[in-house]
Order: structure tokens, then C-alpha cells, then sequence
């Protein structure tokens, strides 16, 4: 049976289906959300999911990016998990992934009071792509204890900024379509004139307006355009990233203070917090890049 309903829309939400025919009747929500297809997964029994990697989410390098590749991995674990959140991921990649089938091989390592872990392998043909361990807790039964000296970084709301879109040009690099992109002013690197500086603040969007969920998070803390392309170098492939998830998000636009301070033989630092509209912290993430050329 399949239904379709106003609220259903309004989330995004192509339609609802359920067998009621069943003694354990299962519903599946079909989201028209990009990100939501991108990721979608086919559980085989034993923690196996398969999945599809499209293009869609590739970088300058022509491989897809790190961070829908953690998306995937996220959603498959969350499929497996007792918890409903993830508290962190870290992904190492082993090599790039390629457009086509891939299995997400999901165990749990420990069930614990508060937290649990799981490992996923992502395998495409004989090759293993990465490999994660991802910790999952349940918000609603953390603790209380919260000291936030640190606030948001000073930023215009999102419709106070230029829009990086004019300037990107579309099709140049198929991630930069999958977002909407504000910072206060245009960067150096897109005017032809490198600022030198390696870091930036920049709203971030999904270009269908996703509202932000852990999931969704930790693709955005890899999606934006590396702050090393103020010193020349835009291209550049994910060693390693871990992801810290701070709250669950209630927000569409997300704030990114994008940070890289130390660039040394061809391997790039990135640090990364993510804020949401109400300057309250998602996500903070570190990763190591290999500079490409």
C-alpha cells in the first residue's frame, strides 16, 4: 500500500509505504531529497548493505567525496544500530571509490550503558575502499553537564551574504552542485586572486534545502571548497576524517569555520566547525588531505 500525505510533502517526502499483511508490519519512507538517494541502501542479512555510489558527489579529483562516502557508511550503521545517534565517525579512505555497486559490511564491536561501536567496510569488488568505526549514543539520555565558552564565530545570516553560486560555474565540479554556498564576500582563489589565507568562514546549504540531520552533517563538514585553494591548490583527496556530533541539528543552513594551519610536504590539515542558524554547535571534524599535483 502506498500513501501520500501533506506532511509527507512538506519533509520532503515522495510517499509512504507499508505491508500491513505481515505480523511485524514495516513502513519505508522514500525521501525526494538527493542526498537521501545518493545513499539509499539494500540490507542483505549479517550487517551487508549494498549500495549504489553515483557521481553526483564527485570532487575536482573525478572520485566521489569523502564525505558522501561517510554518508553512506552513516546510514548504513544506523540501520544496524540499537542507538538513534551518532556520536563520531572516523573514516579512513583506503582508495578512491568508483561510480557503480558497492557493499557496506557493518559489526557491532561493543554494545555499551551509553555508548555502543561498530566498524563498517566499504568493499567494492575485491578491493576494501574504507574503513570507519562509528560510536552511537541516543541524546534524549545524555548527560546534563554543558560549558560552552566558545561561541559562533561573528557571520551575516545567510541572506546577508553573496551567493558563491553566481561565481562557481556550474558543472565544474559536480559537488559544488549539490550545495548553496554565502560567505560575506566573494574568495580570493574565485576572482583569480588567492588570498594566501587558508581559512573561511561560508554558509552551506543543500541545493534541494535538506534540513540538517547528524547524517547530512558530516558531509557538509568535507563539502566545502578547500581553504588550500587560497594558496593554488583546490584539488586534494581525504586521508583520514573524524567526525564529533555535538547535538542533534534543527536547521537548514549551517555555518562552517573552515580551517587549515599547517600544509607541510603535500599534506593538508582541515578543521572544521559547523554551527546552525542559532549559533549553537553540530559538528566539529579534523581530517588530513593529500594535495593534489
Amino acid at each position: 500500500m502506498t500513501a501520500q500525505t501533506p506532511w509527507a510533502e512538506s519533509y520532503g517526502v515522495a510517499r509512504i509505504s507499508w505491508q500491513s499483511d505481515s505480523p511485524g508490519a514495516r513502513m519505508t519512507v522514500v525521501s525526494t531529497y538527493a542526498l537521501d538517494a545518493a545513499v539509499a541502501s539494500t540490507p542483505l542479512g549479517d550487517g551487508v548493505h549494498r549500495v549504489a555510489v553515483t557521481t553526483d558527489w564527485n570532487t575536482a579529483n573525478g572520485t566521489p567525496n569523502g564525505g558522501y562516502i561517510l554518508a553512506l557508511v552513516l546510514n548504513a550503521v544506523l540501520q544496524e544500530a540499537a542507538e538513534p545517534d551518532p556520536l563520531s565517525i572516523a573514516i579512513t579512505y583506503f582508495r578512491p571509490a568508483q561510480a557503480g555497486d558497492a557493499e557496506i559490511r557493518v559489526r557491532q564491536v561493543r554494545a555499551g550503558r551509553r555508548v555502543s561501536t561498530y566498524d563498517a567496510l566499504v568493499v567494492q569488488g575485491d578491493k576494501e575502499v574504507a574503513h570507519a568505526v562509528v560510536s552511537t549514543h541516543d541524546w534524549d539520555q545524555a548527560g546534563a553537564v554543558t560549558n560552552t565558552p566558545h561561541g559562533a564565530p561573528e557571520m551575516p545570516k545567510p541572506e546577508a551574504c553573496a551567493d558563491l553560486t553566481t561565481v562557481i560555474p556550474g558543472g565544474m565540479v559536480p559537488i559544488l552542485d549539490r550545495y548553496t554556498y554565502r560567505a560575506a564576500a566573494i574568495p580570493g582563489w574565485l576572482e583569480g586572486s588567492p588570498s594566501g589565507t587558508t581559512e573561511s568562514l561560508c554558509w552551506i546549504r543543500t541545493s534541494d534545502a535538506r534540513p540538517v540531520d547528524a547524517m547530512l552533517a558530516g558531509a557538509m563538514t568535507d563539502a566545502f571548497p578547500p581553504v588550500t585553494a587560497e594558496i593554488g591548490h583546490l584539488a586534494s583527496a581525504t586521508i583520514q576524517l573524524t567526525v564529533h556530533f555535538r547535538r542533534r541539528p534543527e536547521t537548514t543552513w549551517a555555518l562552517g569555520h573552515v580551517v587549515t594551519r599547517h600544509v607541510i610536504d603535500g599534506y593538508a590539515d582541515e578543521d572544521v566547525e559547523l554551527w546552525d542558524e542559532q549559533g549553537r554547535l553540530i559538528a566539529q571534524s579534523r581530517q588530513l588531505a593529500i594535495l593534489a599535483g
